[in-house]
Formats: structure tokens, C-alpha cells, sequence
């Protein structure tokens, strides 16, 4: 009876030390380390149920995946623009994580205006008046200016990103719409082919940047992780920032270091970056909060 309720206590205490362990893999994982799986854009002209990443190699992190791109406006009164955008701006508290969105934004711009390019191209040459198209190209074109402009480390860099995403993603879809307002759907589906692959030199540069910045902000995320834990790898950070293994295979050997260390360890760690987490979310929401209090996001003032 005794080897009985030894067995259950010993299974009991694994059980605990397990989801321990879980628990603190998904807090390490939400302090904001930067995905290689996926790509983001603020709206796309292409296709419209796509659902998008914020933050990998090419372009996202946190895993933040857009609502269907035709159920909202990018407007402050929609509460899917307002969770997603609040889940993204989470890391802007540094200017890394700031320069990081806004290289996401000017990639997701570049993207959409060089489809946008060659949805008119198409139209003109089959007799369809572009002019509307080509004005909202225009007003496209100037907001990417500004997110070129935009100082990652100024105070209101938050404010600058929401509005101009806000500003994207509205523009995109006048877009579509217009096109929707001008063509059949085999018309549609035959221009979306035409842009599946569509690239350029600007847009490989900006991924380029993209993957720098999102790799040395990872980089310090572990140097976070590691100050935390009392240990540095510093092998597995250089064969990270070199581009030899893949943020998955750089988490894993976190995980495992962790998995070794005693279940006090394992509790210390996670409360302090369960702490850092509930810090960090509750400053985005209160950015957001600001931001809609003063108007930011109607698209009636360029700047804050």
C-alpha cells in the first residue's frame, strides 16, 4: 500500500514539474523572440482570407495573425485591429523591437505598392480608367515615406507605427474595393497570379534589413533569457546571429537547459518572466488606450 502512494506521489511530483516546465517554455516563447516561419503584411491586395505572421526572418514575431482582411478597416472601432495591433506593439519598448515593426510596415508597403504598380499596368491594358487606383498608389507611396522617416527611438514611435499601419491597412482596401468596383472575378483571379511571385530589388533589400534587425533583437532577447537563468551560451548565440541554426534550434537548446535545472530554479525563472510579461502587456495596452483617447487612428492627422 506504502510503494503504492510513493508511486503516486513521485508521479504526481513529475506531472507538476512537467507542466512547470510547459508553463515556463510558453512565457520564454512570449517574451518576444522574433519567428522565421512567416511573413507580414498589412493588408494584401492578393489575397484577402490570408492569414498573416508578425515577425520572422522575412518579416514577424509572436505569432500575431490578422483577422480576414475583409472584415475589418484597419479602423480604432474594431476590436480585432485593436488586439493585434496591442499584441504588436508589445515589443516596441526598445528601439530594436521599434525598429523591427516599422521595417515590417515598410515591407508590407513596399509589397503592395509594387503589385498595386502592376494591377494598373494590367487594367491600362485592358482599357480601364486607373486613375482612382493610381491616387490611392500615390497616397500609399506617402505613408511609406513616412514610415522611412519614422526614429525608431523617438517617445512616439508607438503612436507613429499604429497610425501608418491604421493609414495601410485603409488604403489597401480602397484598393481592392476599387478593383472589386471595375472587374469581374476572372479577371481578379487572373491578376492574382500575376502577382504571386512579384519581387523586386527594393523589396530584397528590405527583407535583407528586415532579417538583420530581427536577428539582433533575438539576440538580446536570449541575452535576456540567459541573464535570468545565470547562464550564457554565448557558442549557440553567435551560430544564431551567423545564421547557421534557426531560432527553433536556438530555443530548443534553451529548453533543454532549462528542463536540467531544479524545480525551485524553474519556479524563479518563470515568475520572473511571467513578471516582465504582465509589464510589458500592460504598457501596450495602455499605449493603445492613449492613442484612441486622443484620435490617432481615423486617419485624419499625419502626426501625433
Amino acid at each position: 500500500m506504502m510503494k503504492w502512494h510513493t508511486k503516486g506521489v513521485n508521479d504526481m511530483k513529475k506531472i507538476t514539474n512537467l507542466l512547470l516546465v510547459l508553463m515556463l517554455m510558453t512565457s520564454i516563447v512570449s517574451l518576444a523572440f522574433a519567428d522565421e516561419a512567416s511573413d507580414h503584411t498589412q493588408g494584401n491586395f492578393e489575397n484577402e482570407n490570408e492569414t498573416h505572421n508578425q515577425f520572422n526572418e522575412s518579416g514577424s514575431d509572436q505569432n500575431v495573425s490578422s483577422e480576414n482582411e475583409t472584415e475589418h478597416d484597419g479602423s480604432f472601432n474594431d476590436g480585432s485591429f485593436d488586439s493585434e495591433t496591442e499584441h504588436e506593439i508589445e515589443i516596441m519598448n526598445n528601439s530594436l523591437g521599434a525598429q523591427v515593426r516599422l521595417l515590417q510596415l515598410e515591407k508590407a508597403l513596399i509589397t503592395n505598392i509594387l503589385k498595386g504598380a502592376m494591377v494598373v499596368q494590367v487594367l491600362k491594358g485592358l482599357d480601364v480608367n486607373t486613375t482612382t487606383l493610381e491616387a490611392i498608389l500615390t497616397n500609399l507611396s506617402g505613408v511609406l515615406d513616412e514610415v522611412r522617416v519614422a526614429d525608431p527611438a523617438a517617445n512616439n514611435t508607438v503612436q507613429i507605427f499604429v497610425l501608418l499601419k491604421n493609414e495601410t491597412i485603409n488604403l489597401t482596401k480602397q484598393f481592392r474595393d476599387t478593383i472589386r468596383a471595375l472587374l469581374d472575378d476572372q479577371t481578379i483571379k487572373m491578376i492574382q497570379q500575376r502577382l504571386r511571385n512579384i519581387t523586386s530589388d527594393e523589396l530584397q533589400n528590405c527583407s535583407l534589413r528586415l532579417q538583420h534587425w530581427i536577428r539582433q533583437f533575438n539576440r538580446n532577447q536570449f541575452y535576456r533569457l540567459y541573464g535570468i537563468i545565470g547562464e550564457t551560451n554565448t557558442t549557440l548565440l553567435n551560430e544564431y546571429i551567423n545564421g547557421n541554426i534557426t531560432i527553433n534550434q536556438a530555443k530548443l537548446q534553451l529548453h533543454k537547459l532549462v528542463n536540467q535545472m531544479t524545480k525551485e530554479k524553474r519556479q524563479m525563472i518563470f515568475s520572473e518572466v511571467k513578471e516582465e510579461n504582465i509589464k510589458r502587456k500592460i504598457q501596450a495596452h495602455v499605449s493603445m488606450e492613449d492613442i484612441k483617447h486622443h484620435g490617432l487612428g481615423n486617419g485624419h492627422g499625419r502626426r501625433p
